[in-house]
Parts: structure tokens; C-alpha cells; sequence
């Protein structure tokens, strides 16, 4: 189980994922605590959107964590946090929406809101990168092995928007040095059939999805940038910056691979 503090910062960097007018008029924040809680019924409460007399804020309760989770890996522990969080949330849009002073909360607004908070519905997921084939392949190659851990079945796959060579060798060697092969993936270059396959497609930035979509107007709706920020390789090429493109990679993929779960019903 991972440290309260650990924890702490696996829930701050699940909030910075998420677009910050979600926080709005939360201004008692997200809170962790050390506590273990269960209701009425003796089950746990993992955590709580609260409304009273100091406003409105959400509660984390670490201590129901380690008691659900003590013997999982910390990654489905991270992956369960970050699904609580964004549930609590649900709770704070949607009492933000039921509050009459609140007249910018329209229905519209509202359902805007909690897109960006309900799980992804796709059997199979295609993930796009730029011409140079490094992030696409990456993704999908930790989005693949997340995907086993989780017993979901999803099929993946990874295009280009132009055509590459092969793949950046500096990426193969980021994710041959966490235990990911993909120096054998062969770069493919997107085409409609691909988009007509596929439930969902991840594209690295803002820019590139809006790229595809105005070639592939016809798909417009199933393309989705991957994060809430943009992903470009790093323009050094250095070691350590391919290091934490990986990392950062890898925490994408668990991250949509527990939204999958979620939406299958296989998570908790």
C-alpha cells in the first residue's frame, strides 16, 4: 500500500489532469484523511462530496484505501484513487447544476463538464502520433500490458499521421528500459478504414487531433486528444527527457485502461 503521503500526490496530480473549471466554487478543496470510514451499513466509504455551513469540498479517506487495497500493487491503488476522485467530482458539477444562483450551469454546460469526468465506452482503442512514430507505439505497447493487468479485453492500435520509417529509436530504447519491446512495430500510416475499425481515437495533441479530424471530418466524433495537456517527443532527445516521456506514457495508459475497466463494469 502506498505511503498517506504518496497518495497525497497521486490525487494532486489526478486533479491536474482534469480542466480547473471542474473546481469551481470547491473551496474546501480535495482533502485526504487518515481515516478509515464505512456508513450504516458497515461497508467503506472511500470518499465523500460534502456541502455544509463552510462550503463545498471533497474527502479522501486514505485509511478505507489501505483497508480495500493493502494487498494490491500500487498502481491499482493509484488507478482506484484517481476513480474516486473524479466520482466525488461528478457529485460537486452536479450540485453545482442543481443550484439556481448558479445560472452559467446550464444542461449544456453541465454535460461539458461531465465528459471530462465519466469513463471511456470502447471495445478498441487506436492511438495516433505525428510523423516521426515514437508516442503512438509507446502508449499502445504500456496501454497493452495495462490492459492485461486489468483482464479487460480492448484491442489497441497505433498510426501515424504520415507515413515513418521506422520507429524513433530513442522511444524504443525509453520503453526497452522499462521492460516494453517495440523496436519490431512497423509505423502504419492512418487511413479512413482504421478510424471506421476503431471505438475511440487517442491522438498526442490538440493540434494533431484537429489535423485528423479535418482529413477524416466522417470521424470527427470519436477523436479525443490522450491528456488534458499536449504530448510531443522531447525536443532534445535526451536520455532522461525520453525517460519521462515514457513515465509520463505509461501513467496515460494505466490511467485510460482503468477508465475502460470502469466503463466495462469490471472496476470497483
Amino acid at each position: 500500500m502506498i505511503s498517506f503521503k504518496k497518495a497525497g500526490e497521486v490525487l494532486d496530480g489526478c486533479a491536474e489532469r482534469l480542466p480547473r473549471e471542474i473546481f469551481k466554487e470547491l473551496n474546501g478543496g480535495v482533502n485526504l484523511l487518515p481515516d478509515m470510514r464505512t456508513d450504516e451499513l458497515g461497508l467503506l466509504v472511500m470518499g465523500m462530496y460534502i456541502v455544509d455551513q463552510t462550503g463545498r469540498r471533497v474527502e479522501i479517506y486514505y485509511g478505507s484505501f489501505a483497508e480495500a487495497f493493502g494487498g494490491e500493487s500500487d498502481e491499482t491503488v493509484e488507478r482506484e484513487l484517481d476513480i474516486t476522485l473524479r466520482h466525488e467530482l461528478t457529485h460537486h458539477i452536479e450540485s453545482l447544476a442543481g443550484d439556481k444562483s448558479l445560472e452559467r450551469w446550464d444542461e449544456q454546460h453541465k454535460q461539458e463538464l461531465l465528459s471530462e469526468l465519466e469513463p471511456i465506452y470502447a471495445s478498441s482503442v487506436l492511438f495516433i502520433s505525428g510523423d516521426d512514430a515514437s508516442l503512438g507505439p509507446m502508449v499502445r505497447a504500456f496501454f497493452e500490458k495495462a490492459a492485461r493487468g486489468r483482464s479487460i479485453d480492448v484491442e489497441s492500435g497505433s498510426a501515424g499521421l504520415k507515413a515513418a520509417a521506422a520507429v524513433e529509436p530513442r522511444c524504443a530504447a525509453a520503453c526497452a528500459d522499462m521492460g516494453i519491446d517495440i523496436s519490431s512495430y512497423v509505423p502504419k500510416q492512418v487511413t479512413g478504414a482504421m478510424l471506421r475499425r476503431f471505438d475511440a481515437v487517442l491522438c498526442m495533441t490538440r493540434d494533431m487531433a484537429e489535423e485528423l479530424a479535418n482529413m477524416f471530418p466522417e470521424a470527427d466524433e470519436k477523436i479525443m486528444c490522450l491528456g488534458e495537456t499536449d504530448y510531443a517527443p522531447p525536443k532534445l532527445g535526451l536520455r532522461r527527457a525520453w525517460a519521462s516521456a515514457a513515465e509520463k506514457m505509461r501513467a496515460e495508459a494505466e490511467l485510460l485502461a482503468g477508465e475502460l475497466a470502469e466503463g466495462d463494469g469490471n472496476g470497483s
